[in-house]
């Protein structure tokens, strides 16, 4: 039967159909037309693989390109890419209340890490003390352990630690910033403490003023219409007020009598005629003229240790409880307790001179309080790292110990002939500034 002929007896077939059966068969075809066209979705996913032979001539090493940063410049490597160090780094703010201990266990830094940068910092005495405001950046090992410690101690100074060849290696950097003098002059109406306050002077240095001229003056005794002037160092750092400041000079004026006080580079007050306000500097801490243990030795082998590092104090071989001085007027800038250095009181002589006194059995005083020169303010003992009962005092000048049984101290009362003729240039340029020139 030609082909022809069954298509048109199938379309007759059609054409006779009831209408609404044609429809439906029309609906029932287009469906399937559009199911067909549907992709199955094992179909899209599936993979296809392939195993491809090459000749053994041709090479399947590819050099591939690796992008370096921009400004480290090629770098030969096996590798495909970039080895990961797996070190990490914490920066923490200093709350009230915080420890370094606490931060290393925080950070998962293993104990003997803290014991060894506090060793280290025995020569500091910084880490055991931390103060709300201060920074801490530690560098921390793939295995938690310390690489790196930097404490930002102030505007001013930063303290760091690095790990190299199985140690601690301590370094301070202070930066000098600049010293700017200001003036402030005032009438006394009520007590000197409130008339100097008025006048923008500190809590600080007026304690500066009355410690420089109390045994000269009753200020008690002064009356409203007596005047004062003060001319004030100032330290800036980057622009920012340091903090940090120091009376250079001071007239008062009590009806017709002025009393008058310089600040000398030996730290000491002198009135205008160079005679000494404030007692001169002992050579020793403690009374008489104790057996020195241990003397001031850059290159000295610890005890405990057994590394070689600076001994930047005198060991008194003193015992238990003996009375520990004040070897000058000054103000006391720490006190407190260290896992090396012990209970400990340090100094500050003006802004030339420090002393530090380690090992105490017991402090007598405490940050911030004045002190004059043969103050008892502890007494000696044998707490932190120590091998036995003893004294351990240092003397430093702008922040760099020194020997202090071979220092020249001031022990007169009055300015030295050799010095004489720059304290007197000193005093005239301070008396420019005041407007009394």
């Amino acid at each position: 039967m030609p082909l022809q002929f069954q298509f048109k007896k199938f379309f007759s077939l059609i054409n006779k159909l009831p209408r609404l059966h044609f429809w439906l068969l029309i609906l029932l075809f287009v469906i399937l037309i559009l199911i067909s066209l549907i992709p199955h979705p094992e179909a899209s996913n599936k993979k296809v693989t392939k195993e491809l032979v090459l000749p053994e001539n041709i090479s399947t090493q590819v050099k591939k390109s690796i992008a370096v940063p921009q400004g480290q410049g090629s770098v030969e490597s096996n590798n495909l890419y970039p080895e990961f160090s797996g070190n990490r780094e914490a920066v923490i703010t200093i709350k009230s209340g915080d420890t370094l201990s606490q931060i290393f266990s925080d950070q998962n830094i293993p104990a003997a890490n803290l014991q060894e940068v506090l060793e280290a910092d025995a020569e500091h005495i910084r880490l055991a003390n931390l103060l709300p405001g201060q920074e801490i950046h530690l560098q921390i090992g793939p295995k938690n352990e310390l690489l790196a410690l930097k404490l930002v101690i102030d505007r001013a100074t930063t303290l760091s630690f690095v790990l190299k060849d199985g140690e601690y290696l301590s370094k301070i950097e202070t930066k000098k910033g600049e010293w700017r003098n200001n003036y402030y002059h005032g009438t006394i109406n009520g007590s000197f403490y409130v008339s100097a306050k008025r006048s923008g002077l500190t809590s600080s240095q007026i304690q500066q003023i009355s410690n420089a001229l109390q045994d000269k003056l009753d200020f008690k005794r002064l009356r409203a219409g007596d005047t004062f002037k003060s001319l004030v160092a100032k330290q800036y750092i980057e622009g920012a007020y340091a903090n940090e400041s120091e009376v250079l000079a001071v007239i008062i004026e009590r009806g017709s009598t002025a009393y008058t006080a310089f600040l000398s580079d030996d730290g000491r007050y002198y009135d205008k005629d160079g005679m000494g306000l404030t007692k001169a500097y002992r050579r020793y801490p403690v009374n008489g003229r104790p057996r020195i243990s241990s003397p001031f030795n850059p290159r000295r082998l610890h005890p405990i240790t057994k590394r070689v590092r600076p001994h930047n104090g005198t060991d008194f071989a003193v015992r238990t409880g003996t009375n520990v001085y004040s070897i000058g007027d000054g103000v006391v800038l720490r006190a407190g307790y260290h896992p090396a250095a012990g209970n400990y009181i340090v100094i500050k002589h003006g802004r030339k001179y420090t002393t530090r006194y380690l090992h105490l059995s017991k402090r007598l005083v405490t940050k911030g309080q004045r002190v004059a020169m043969g103050e008892l303010i502890a007494k000696s003992g044998n707490t932190g790292s120590s091998t036995g009962a003893h004294l351990h005092y240092e003397f430093h000048i702008n922040g760099k110990p020194v020997d202090a049984m071979k220092v020249s101290l001031p022990l007169s009362q009055e300015v030295p002939a050799n010095k004489i003729k720059a304290f007197k240039a000193t005093r005239d340029l301070a008396l420019k500034e005041m407007g009394e020139l």
